[in-house]
């Protein structure tokens, strides 16, 4: 059970991390971002500590913390997949590149 707790955590913590260095991107220079640039930094900071968490022996997550990061992960980073997804394919049915 606790490897699948930990293969569940992992992905989720890769989703949001892909998504924080992503949100990071698109941020323009403008005072106004200063709190969403921190906070995205905050996240994956936290998701990159989670993917490296095994590395330090940290094998057998909370299942809590499972439950957060999947329950974040759903909400924030497989909604923008999703939507990524769909314009590719939108342009790539179109002939954009």
């Amino acid at each position: 059970m606790s490897n699948y707790l930990l293969i569940i955590n992992l992905v989720a913590a890769g989703l949001i991390l892909a998504r924080a260095v992503c949100a990071l991107n698109d941020m323009t220079a403008g005072a106004e971002h200063h709190l969403d640039r921190f906070f995205c930094s905050v996240l994956a900071t936290g998701a990159v500590a989670v993917l490296l968490g095994p590395l330090y022996g940290y094998t057998v997550p909370p299942l809590g913390e499972v439950a957060m990061n999947a329950g974040f992960a759903g909400l924030y980073a497989v909604p923008w997949l999703y939507e990524t997804a769909r314009q590719r394919l939108w342009r790539k049915s179109n002939g954009q590149p």
